[in-house]
């Protein structure tokens, strides 16, 4: 249907919450009508403004993929151990051990 707006499916303070508990695991916040929309809402889990549930400032990644129904907005809480030995060095981040996971599985065989 041509013109018809889909509203944002989306519950933050749920997904912040979930978030919190698996630190470094990314949990689907919700679906956006737009990847405009759903890049504006990163940015606002990113920095916590206008979305309390992800504060404070920092504690949060967040990433948006486009698919057939929306734009998926997922969220990754970085507890401050994980986030302050990234900063030191001793472990690559988690995107990249996604990617490198991702990369593996791909080349890998199960028989």
């Amino acid at each position: 249907m041509s013109g018809h707006v889909m509203k944002a499916r989306t519950d933050h303070q749920h997904a912040a919450r979930q978030a919190r508990q698996l630190p470094g695991t990314w949990v689907l916040a919700g679906t956006y009508g737009s990847r405009a929309s759903a890049t504006s809402a990163s940015l606002q889990v990113r920095t916590g403004h206008r979305l309390p549930s992800y504060l404070p400032a920092g504690s949060f990644r967040a990433r948006v993929d486009v698919t057939q129904d929306g734009a998926d907005l997922w969220v990754c809480y970085v507890a401050d151990d994980f986030r302050e030995s990234v900063q030191a060095g001793l472990t690559e981040d988690l995107d990249a051990f996604s990617s490198r996971m991702d990369a593996a599985a791909l080349t890998t065989r199960r028989t």
